[in-house]
């Protein structure tokens, strides 16, 4: 009996030295925090690889894709401490925080504006290795006080690999875990096509935010005649580096005013621009002004701000140049186009018919 119970007790303590060994993610140490401030840089896709544990990511050498910009969280309402806005590109993702949980409620940009009806669940604490989250979303919006938009789909988020993870400057995280947030959309703005959006995060302990994420957006195609799935078609990949050191709290500016002057700034160097055919059929040519040399390019987004096609950053000379997108492959509906002048961003519509 008493040799049982040394076992017992033996094997209690070896699980709860493998439990707290276990790279978690925490409210405390991972949840949205107002006045923190992030710098994103776009980067060559990086396939996430397989899942499971005690893996290695090599992201030593990354092919940089445009300059880097930030990504801001602060509070928009003192009123409703709850609630947390997060920016980037123009554009305001909401997010309300509460208990152990945080919510995607909505987002809005100069265009669009969004709120959801059922919020989707991004994250909830602790959530470590193995760990599965499942929740449906919807939302309705207008689109430049136009016409109704409406998004409807459901999320599924899992804790699927954990290992290390090499990232630049030689820098080596020896307990990485990644988090795989799949977005299936059973609609999407005015259309009724699915789409699902596929995210992975890795997260490094220690550090609030993810380091590197990949993200992959696919349409999803089905089978007329008998009503199953097809084949998936790949609109968009990409990734980004999120710096450690330079992710900081405390940010002094307000990001509306600091944005602001940032449109003012792009709109003197970007200049004299048209989209044309708008609505446009296959071909979009773009013609613009530079007011002196910068690195230019163009990333569509629908009306949910799923991104769905980008053409390759380049060096264009101070004058007047041009360049084409291919939306061929979009669906018929209201597009998004930023245009990405150095590390500024400015926005236009079009509409594919």
């Amino acid at each position: 009996m008493r040799r049982n119970q040394l076992l017992t007790l033996m094997l209690f303590l070896m699980f709860v030295i493998n439990t707290s060994a276990q790279h978690r993610l925490t409210k405390e140490r991972n949840a949205l925090r107002g006045s923190d401030r992030l710098i994103k840089q776009q980067v060559e896709f990086k396939d996430p690889g397989s899942m499971g544990k005690s893996l290695q990511w090599d992201f030593r050498m990354l092919q940089p894709l445009n300059e880097e910009y930030t990504l801001d969280y602060f509070i928009p309402d003192s009123t409703r401490m709850d609630t947390l806005c997060g920016m980037e590109h123009l554009t305001r993702y909401y997010y309300k925080l509460s208990n152990d949980s945080i919510w995607a409620i909505g987002f809005e940009n100069s265009t669009t504006i969004m709120d959801y009806q059922i919020p989707e669940l991004r994250l909830r604490f602790p959530f470590g290795y193995g760990d599965t989250l499942c929740s449906s979303f919807e939302g309705s919006g207008e689109y430049s006080h136009m016409f109704a938009l409406s998004v409807k789909g459901y999320t599924r988020v899992l804790v699927d690999a954990e290992g290390e993870l090499l990232l630049p400057d030689f820098e080596t995280v020896k307990r990485a875990l990644r988090v795989h947030t799949q977005r299936y959309y059973t609609e999407t703005g005015r259309d009724s096509i699915e789409m699902c959006l596929d995210t992975w995060a890795w997260y490094a302990e220690g550090i609030r935010y993810p380091v590197f994420e990949s993200v992959k957006t696919n349409i999803i195609k089905k089978n007329r005649k008998q009503g199953e799935q097809g084949k998936d078609t790949t609109v968009f990949t990409t990734s980004f580096y999120y710096p450690p050191e330079l992710q900081t709290s405390q940010v002094r500016t307000d990001p509306i005013l600091e944005n602001a002057e940032i449109l003012q700034v792009a709109e003197t160097v970007f200049t004299e621009a048209t989209m044309l055919p708008n609505p446009v059929i296959s071909e979009l040519y773009i013609s613009y002004k530079l007011t002196r040399p910068a690195q230019i390019w163009f990333s569509v987004h629908n009306n949910s701000g799923v991104p769905v096609c980008q053409t390759a950053p380049q060096t264009k000379s101070i004058g007047y140049n041009y360049t084409t997108i291919n939306m061929s492959n979009t669906l018929t509906g209201s597009y998004i186009v930023y245009v990405h002048v150095d590390d500024m961003v400015l926005q236009r519509v079009v509409v594919k018919k």
